[in-house]
């Protein structure tokens, strides 16, 4: 009994290891007007009882050589969403700065968190975003503590 108890831990480890990191942590770039834009992109599942799945973390990053994320903040999201196939109205849009947005900055614990929703017009045009300032607290919340 002691050994099938052991196994079935050992199968399900790697799910709970699942569970506690993001579905995606990589480097995004998109095509600006001017030059190409680079941001840190994490995705996570919300937790359950939430009214949309996703939680999209966009990081601003010093080297980003193009337009800002939230400039181009609907082109991007789409994009984001396209490429790890869910619609945008379905996640929560999290841009993100701190030291490591602004070249040759010391670290700090100053850091902002706008949160954005977007909707479909009548047209299926993805609307313009509404935001809000949260913080870090909310931002853990959302992505059920997974966030660091």
């Amino acid at each position: 009994m002691s050994t099938l108890r052991f196994v079935f831990f050992v199968l399900l480890l790697p799910i709970g290891l699942l569970r506690a990191q993001p579905l995606a942590d990589t480097l995004f770039t998109w095509q600006g007007y001017g030059q190409e834009g680079r941001c840190r992109v994490q995705l996570f599942r919300t937790p359950p009882g939430t009214d949309r799945a996703y939680v999209v973390v966009l990081q601003e990053l010093a080297d980003n050589p193009g337009p800002s994320t939230v400039a181009d903040a609907r082109y991007l999201v789409e994009r984001v969403s396209r490429h790890f196939g869910f619609d945008p109205v379905d996640a929560y849009w999290i841009f993100h700065w701190g030291a490591f947005s602004f070249p040759g900055a010391r670290a700090s614990s100053k850091e902002l968190f706008l949160r954005a929703t977007f909707s479909r017009t009548t047209t299926g045009r993805l609307s313009a975003p509404r935001w809000q300032v949260i913080t870090r607290a909310e931002v853990e919340r959302l992505t059920d503590r997974q966030f660091r």
